[in-house]
Formats: structure tokens, sequence, C-alpha cells
């Protein structure tokens, strides 16, 4: 009898099976953008407003009014509502119609849907679901009002969400395009159900301006820990001798089909007030050199399920872990 070969077996799984907007969270705005009006933002292949009442709440509904579909991100905030600019209905953080004009009676479709939200650090993020199923996630063993959070930056890609994603168990990735020589065999583990983590030791071998001011600075290894949340959101530190670092990769499918992700770099508060500023662009402009070749590469990416080999089977580990993560949190769903 013939023996098929491990590489020959391993296989990830079909597109369609992933989901096409994960049960996660999600980073909405930053904060500063609520301060005069609402904000209308068009992802997960639907529209959200996000606005803040005059006591200081903050909301993130289905834009469309359920009257007439209006976009409530082009209405204006009235005490603690939101009033749509068409006919005026107004609508509390909670989604429900509170009043119309020139009507005593309220129906029963008068009512948007409302996200779960959390403000930290200086912006807003939502879960994608009536209720999240697990808290907004930060650094293990740390809390987050011990950090401050730099500018972010942006780019957008033509991948599916979960190549990208996947990029940060792909141990070949990390030895042939960010010259990072692994120390050991790396641990995989899932700390949370709704977690997987990948730990490894790496030598810092690269020859760009980024990795030679690395070594200098830093030094030559780093212990790096990536973990992904509910699918799509991704916290990451880079242990090296004299320097932690600290990020937040955040991919967000748009309505077009691309594929937006923002990364939030952040640090410790305890350093002095004053060199924060420099800090933070410092680490800023280490994490956009690291990930300068994912920015590059990725829009050519394909995903090809049955072309994987033994190298890659962590990752594809790991893209099976991903299709098992439950996709909703409410009995509905959300389309």
């Amino acid at each position: 009898m013939q023996v098929k070969s491990s590489i020959e077996k391993l296989s990830a799984p079909p597109a369609v099976w992933f989901a096409a907007h994960p049960a996660t969270w999600y980073l909405f705005c930053r904060t500063d953008q609520l301060r005069d009006r609402p904000l209308s933002k068009a992802t997960l292949g639907r529209r959200l407003t996000a606005f803040r009442t005059e006591s200081g709440r903050v909301a993130v509904l289905d834009a469309h009014c359920s009257h007439q579909g209006a976009d409530l991100g082009l209405g204006r905030v009235v005490g603690e509502t939101i009033q749509c600019p068409f006919h005026h209905w107004q609508y509390n953080t909670a989604g429900h119609c509170v009043r119309i004009f020139g009507e005593d009676e309220i129906p029963e479709f008068a009512c948007q849907r409302s996200y779960p939200l959390i403000e930290r650090h200086g912006f807003v993020f939502f879960f994608n679901g009536c209720e999240p199923l697990f808290p907004l996630p930060f650094f293990f063993d740390e809390r987050p009002e011990d950090f401050v959070a730099g500018v972010p930056f942006r780019f957008t890609a033509d991948c599916p969400w979960y190549m990208l994603v996947a990029n940060g168990f792909d141990t070949q990735h990390f030895r042939s395009v960010h010259d990072r020589q692994m120390v050991g065999k790396e641990q995989v583990d899932c700390p949370h159900p709704f977690a997987r983590r990948i730990r490894f030791k790496a030598e810092i071998t690269g020859d760009s301006i980024y990795d030679r001011a690395l070594r200098a600075f830093t030094g030559s290894t780093v212990s790096i820990s990536i973990t992904s949340w509910g699918g799509s959101f991704m916290v990451v530190t880079g242990t090296f001798k004299r320097l932690r670092s600290y990020i937040l990769i955040l991919p967000q499918p748009t309505n077009d089909g691309r594929l937006l992700t923002e990364v939030i770099v952040l640090m410790p508060r305890r350093s002095l007030a004053l060199l924060r500023p420099l800090s933070l662009w410092v680490r800023r402009w280490f994490t956009m050199g690291f990930m300068r070749n994912d920015v590059e590469q990725l829009p050519g990416i394909q995903y090809r399920p049955h072309t994987v080999t033994d190298g890659d089977r962590v990752m594809v580990e790991f893209l099976h872990w991903l299709v098992s993560l439950p996709q909703t949190s409410n009995k509905e769903g959300l389309p």
C-alpha cells in the first residue's frame, strides 16, 4: 500500500469557510473626531455612525435610518440622541427611536442596531455583534491605563483579511522576508478560548537601516509574541535586550472588497512626559520599517489552500483555528 506524504495530506481550509467579517473588535475612529458632529463610516459590509451625546456618552449605530434610510451621520446630536437629517427622527444610544416629530406613536421598526464599544487611548473600538464575545484585548499582564498610544499609520491591500492575519503565523515569511533567524522552536497556544498565540525567539540578521539600528540600540535578538483575538484583532509584543515594543494591528474589510489595516504603537506611560512624543515617533518609525515589505507585497498575494507544504504547518493550523471560531454573538447573526 502506498503511503501519502505529510505534504500531500496537509491542506488549508477553503476560502468559503472564512467569515466575511469576523466577530471581534474593530477600530472605528479617534475620539476627537466625534467632538463636533456624528461620523459615518462604510465598513464590514454596512454603514455605521458614531456620535457623542451632550453628557459625553458615545454610541455606534447602523447608519441608515430605519424610516427612509437617510444617513444619520449627516444629522446632528440633540441632547442624548442623534437626529436624522431627513425627517428628524431621534434615536438614543441604544438605537431606540424616542421621538418622531408630529407623531405620538413610535412604530416597532423604528430601531437601529447598536454595537458594544469601548473608548481607550483616544480611540473608539466597537464589537461586531450585539454582545462582545470577549473583552477588548490588550497586552498580557499589562494595564491599559499604564500606556499611551501614538498616531496610527494605515495601509490598504487587495487581499483577504485572513491572509494578512495568517502572516503573523507564517514562520517561513519571518525568515525569508524579515530576516529573522529563529532560535529554537516556536510555541503556539490558546491563552483564551478566542485567542491564539505564537511565540518565538529570533536573531535580527537583516542589513536594512531599520535592522542595523535595532541591533545597535536594542540588541541582536528579539522574543516575539503575536496573538490573534477573534480572528483579525492582533496584539504584538517584541522583547529586545533593552526595549519592549507594543503594537496593535487592526485589519478591517472595506465595502469595496479591500482591506484597510491600521497599526497603533503604544509605550509605557512611566517614561518622561517630555520624551514620549519622540519615543513614540521612533517606535512607530521602526514598526513601519519592519512592516514595509508586508505592505508592498500583500496586494499580490493569493489564497491557495491546496498548495501548502510542511513548512506552512503552523500557519495552516492557525487557519483551521480561524474557521472554527464562532462568528456571531446573537441568535439572529449579523449581515
